[in-house]
């Protein structure tokens, strides 16, 4: 398969994962839909890349995660809010079996014993190492993330504006009176 030298997150972007080329360099396999794209960069460089494409930085958006959800570990980053997309780490950033999921495209999951079998949107099914439950935990902050950034953006907001007074000299009397411009 042809290596990529680049890759931006869209919203078909079911997965990244890290794998090695053949001269065991660190690069990145990307799920988009049902295609399996091979990038020659590590998962961090594809995502910081991604970020600043869609005008973000991946330190600003865990920072800005941290301030919404608290003190996560392992802390989801919405990588475009615009286009919804919101990735969440199965395992620390740093660890070489570290996924990143787009939250929208995982279905459902099932535990198998200490691990989680995750069902995807492309209808193809990922077996990880983690607990049920410890996936799950991840994936709901970052279905929280996800939710209450929305909610901010797209609530609907009372504007209230004071009517603009303004004093008015009555010609024939001299007298000032109040006049209301709305």
């Amino acid at each position: 398969m042809e290596k990529q030298p680049r890759y931006i997150v869209n919203q078909d972007t079911v997965l990244l994962m890290r794998e090695y080329d053949s001269y065991g360099k660190q690069c990145t396999r990307v799920i988009e839909g049902k295609d399996w794209i091979f990038v020659d960069q590590t998962p961090l460089q594809v995502l910081a890349e991604s970020m600043n494409y869609y005008g973000t930085n991946f330190k600003g958006a865990i920072e800005g995660a941290r301030s919404i959800l608290g003190k996560v570990h392992m802390c989801p980053i919405m990588v475009s809010q615009v286009q919804d997309i919101c990735l969440f780490p199965h395992k620390s950033a740093g660890h070489p079996e570290c996924i990143w999921f787009n939250h929208q495209h995982v279905l459902n999951t099932q535990p198998l014993g200490r691990h989680t079998l995750v069902e995807l949107s492309n209808g193809h099914s990922i077996k990880v190492e983690a607990r049920l439950s410890a996936f799950n935990s991840k994936k709901q902050k970052a279905g929280d993330l996800r939710r209450i950034l929305f909610e901010r953006t797209h609530t609907t907001q009372i504007l209230y504006v004071e009517p603009k007074l303004e004093y008015i000299r009555d010609q024939k009397t001299g007298k000032l009176r109040l006049h209301n411009h709305l």
